[in-house]
């Protein structure tokens, strides 16, 4: 297991409130899972069985606080089953999960009409509607196992239930529930899936058939203030300007 905790050095800075995320990694695979304590908890991507346990070990070795402080699971990704991360973690909370409102009617239960619900159809950009449509057809269907546990539908730019500093940022690979989560007052951002970084450090936002979306995304993004940047896959970057340093994986 390896911890980055709250508390690493930083580029000198006016800060307006303290670093927040915890990243544990699965070594194996170097996928992180990412926790996010702000007086509760938030488990971000919690991934497989062995990810889950990791994080419970953390909490109250480390943090030393009990499990059930976790009042949100949060997947950036439905591109993989993570139904054995949350069924690890909710063995010892009752913590609610929530995904992007774009997939949701992909989704085997209906769902929760909270704080940052969005109502109506999927609607599926244009570049999806072709072969990538029948694609997430089965991707969905391989992954319905933890769908069916999202009981909670975020929407772009609405922030988390609970933890209104953390803002969602739907990305260009929207249609696959992918998203970022950004805190403004920590300047701190999760890329998820979207995200990754190279061996040499370099984040790489991932490619999608929308070209014209990844190139809001990558703009979007680059106008943020991030000085913390965690990928899904990679080591975190700290950087006075950790944005302007993400690329376009083609």
């Amino acid at each position: 297991m390896t911890a980055i905790s709250p508390g690493q050095e930083a580029p000198t800075r006016t800060a307006q409130k303290l670093r927040q995320v915890h990243t544990i990694t699965d070594r194996f695979g170097m996928l992180n899972t990412y926790l996010i304590d702000d007086g509760g908890l938030v488990v971000v991507d919690p991934r497989s069985s062995l990810n889950g346990q990791l994080i419970l070990y953390y909490i109250e070795r480390f943090l030393r606080r009990s499990p059930t402080d976790i009042d949100l699971i949060v997947l950036t990704s439905l591109e993989t089953n993570q139904s054995g991360g949350i069924e690890t973690l909710r063995q010892r909370c009752a913590a609610p999960v929530a995904a992007l409102s774009k997939t949701r009617n992909r989704a085997s239960s209906p769902g929760e009409e909270g704080r940052g619900y969005e109502g109506g159809n999927l609607s599926i950009p244009l570049p999806f509607r072709t072969g990538e449509l029948f694609s997430l057809d089965a991707l969905f269907a391989l992954t319905a196992p933890h769908l069916r546990q999202v009981s909670i539908w975020l929407q772009d730019v609405g922030g988390l239930p609970h933890h209104e500093d953390w803002r969602v940022i739907a990305t260009s690979g929207a249609a696959r529930g992918y998203f970022c989560l950004y805190n403004p007052f920590s300047w701190e951002l999760i890329g998820g899936a979207a995200i990754s970084t190279t061996e040499g450090g370099m984040p790489i936002l991932h490619a999608s058939s929308d070209q014209r979306g990844q190139q809001e995304t990558l703009r979007v993004l680059r106008d943020l203030q991030i000085y913390y940047l965690y990928p899904g896959q990679g080591k975190p970057l700290l950087a006075r300007n950790a944005a302007a340093q993400i690329r376009l994986d083609w």
